[in-house]
């Protein structure tokens, strides 16, 4: 019976080392982040509680490397974006229906790029953060006034113009106040008061100092990192000049659909800011990317004369010629090589095009390809309603 017991002890034991063997090597937190010279993206979500529900009313990447610049990317909470689920909705809608952990599921398939943290903070818990940290002191831009007796509860904005130290109540009210910008102008703002935060709470303060900070604010948070990789990212902060922090927002154009409004992201740019800001890669440029210019309408020189334009934007023409057929009712993209060079090339062109595959455009490649130089990047084949003007 004994060895029985023993046996069944030993199998517990095996089973309990196992499971804390997984866990610490599926955990990607902080300190082992920055052990491996990592890039460290965290999501930086700030709440509103509005009838017990919380909504993610502020939505920004903070990402920071060892001897790296930090940078802060905005993301706009009216942005169009397909979820895991296929459906799209708004990106502040992630968090709703997902939590803080789908919400960085989301950002991280937007932008491209892994996203495994997130710190969520309410009002009340932002205000005890500027208030710990006495204050932080900025240049307000205008006079803002707003009343909405509507809040719950009331919201009254009065505060003045100039330089000035902002306790927590008021520092709330600079990034909640919108204007005649609107978001943007709010997001704007918001990254100010961030870079401002960050550089008081962290840039000179000794470990004792940002450790008492963090621990004052950490029972107003929700995240998926614990107290000890809190203080990892602190001190990954510390030291650093904040005052030079890259801040952008993700462009969005407004549209409609179904009656609601939303932001369509512009990929290109997107994707130049997350090269920039995040990757820190070099960023592609339209000069040397190679492109074959066809005519797929029959509009005489077509092709010529759309040569001559991408030629004034940096382009490189390897051929000029007709498509095999004057009836395209589409003008199309296809990417032989790297597919962000197509996306280049769309946002310089003045009317829609359709980005492709040789796969995808088939049996039409197969005809082209005898025509295409062997060091093409793309081919670009001018349908119908196509055109480029003077250039």
């Amino acid at each position: 019976m004994r060895k029985q017991i023993l046996i069944a002890v030993g199998a517990v034991v095996i089973v309990v080392a196992i499971v804390i063997g997984w866990y610490l090597l599926t955990q990607r937190h902080v300190r082992r982040l920055i052990a491996q010279g990592e890039q460290t993206n965290v999501l930086l979500l700030g709440l509103d509680t509005v009838e017990e529900t919380s909504r993610s009313d502020t939505m920004m990447v903070l990402s920071v490397a060892p001897e790296s610049d930090v940078s802060l990317l905005a993301l706009p909470r009216d942005l169009r974006v397909k979820f895991c689920d296929g459906a799209f909705h708004k990106l502040n809608a992630a968090y709703v229906l997902k939590g803080g952990t789908g919400a960085c599921e989301t950002v991280s398939a937007l932008l491209g790029v892994d996203v495994p943290f997130f710190i969520s903070i309410g009002y009340e818990g932002f205000e005890r953060l500027i208030d710990e940290l006495g204050g932080v002191t900025l240049t307000v831009e205008e006079r803002m006034r707003y009343d909405d007796e509507s809040a719950d509860p009331p919201l009254h904005i009065d505060i003045q113009p100039g330089p000035q130290t902002l306790d927590g109540k008021t520092a709330l009210d600079y990034t909640r106040y919108r204007g005649e910008t609107g978001d943007l102008g709010r997001i704007t703002r918001q990254q100010k008061l961030i870079a401002a935060v960050l550089e008081k709470g962290f840039q000179h303060k000794d470990l004792a100092s940002i450790r008492k900070i963090v621990k004052a604010v950490h029972p107003h948070l929700q995240t998926d990192l614990s107290l000890i990789d809190l203080y990892d990212l602190a001190k990954l902060l510390q030291g650093r000049d904040l005052s030079a922090m890259q801040m952008a927002t993700v462009p969005g154009i407004p549209v409609v659909i179904n009656e609601t409004a939303y932001l369509e992201p512009q990929v290109v740019e997107m994707e130049r800011l997350v090269a920039q800001l995040i990757k820190r890669i070099d960023l592609l440029t339209t000069e040397g990317i190679r492109v074959a210019v066809f005519n797929g309408n029959g509009v005489r020189l077509m092709a010529t004369h759309t040569a001559e334009y991408l030629r004034k934007r940096d382009f490189e023409i390897t051929k000029v010629a007709n498509a095999e057929s004057f009836g395209y009712d589409k003008t199309y993209i296809v990417t032989l090589k790297e597919e962000a060079k197509a996306y280049m090339l769309l946002a310089v062109l003045p009317s829609d095009a359709i980005v492709v595959t040789p796969e995808e455009f088939e049996p039409h490649y197969t005809a082209l390809e005898p025509m295409v130089p062997a060091e093409t990047d793309l081919l670009l084949i001018a349908g119908a309603g196509f055109e480029v003007g003077d250039g």
